[in-house]
């Protein structure tokens, strides 16, 4: 089957669910730092509890770190681990080998971020970075700016539930994408969407 004829049944399943509605993504955090944290973190981790507060934090108390060298300054300053009040130092260390990166990259601005990973050779340097895998590299192009879906368990897991079959990440990103622009809807807003639909049943299933 053809991801278009896919992504017509989950789009056929989005129209069948009652409680189903569009959310909008949240406004870009426009600050590198902000960027960093949200999509290093959120991998295996609640988003509401564990990771949205840490960015909050960092966007908060630390204006001075919006841009990636401003970043840099802060983490050396103060150490990512005091930083983001974080034990384990795998995820630090993955923060501060992205933000050395965008260092060399010269990508200082959220705006900036967004014209360098349209390039995709570029996304291959991030996705070189020990520990990026494919759902973290669209994550960061999510969050700046560029129309797309990062594949997670809530999505696959929706996929599921539609009776759509797909054979790994790519596909489910190329079946997620079509139905969204089949629908007219921004790629953004559909995966948000998703996510917060399929968040709120888990968590009235785990109540």
């Amino acid at each position: 089957m053809s991801v278009d004829s896919k992504a017509r049944i989950l789009c056929e399943y989005i129209d069948s669910l009652r409680n189903f509605s569009y959310v909008e993504p949240e406004p870009l955090h426009r600050h590198m730092g902000a960027i960093m944290t949200d999509a290093i973190l959120q991998s295996g981790l609640n988003f509401e509890t564990v990771v949205k507060p840490r960015v909050q934090k960092i966007l908060n108390n630390h204006p001075e770190a919006a841009t990636t060298s401003g970043f840099l300054k802060t983490i050396e300053k103060t150490g990512l681990n005091a930083l983001l009040d974080w034990r384990d130092p795998e995820k630090p260390r993955r923060i501060l080998e992205v933000t050395k990166l965008f260092a060399r990259e010269g990508v200082e601005t959220q705006d900036q971020l967004k014209v360098w990973l349209e390039n995709g050779e570029n996304g291959a340097k991030l996705d070189a970075v020990k520990g990026v895998g494919n759902k973290t590299l669209d994550y960061f192009r999510f969050l700046s700016g560029i129309p797309t879906v990062a594949v997670d368990r809530h999505l696959l897991n929706f996929l599921k539930k539609a009776g759509v079959s797909v054979r790994g990440y790519d596909e489910a990103k190329h079946v997620i994408n079509r139905a969204a622009d089949i629908m007219e809807k921004d790629r953004c807003c559909l995966d948000q969407s998703i996510w917060t639909y399929m968040s709120k049943k888990r968590a009235l299933h785990n109540r």
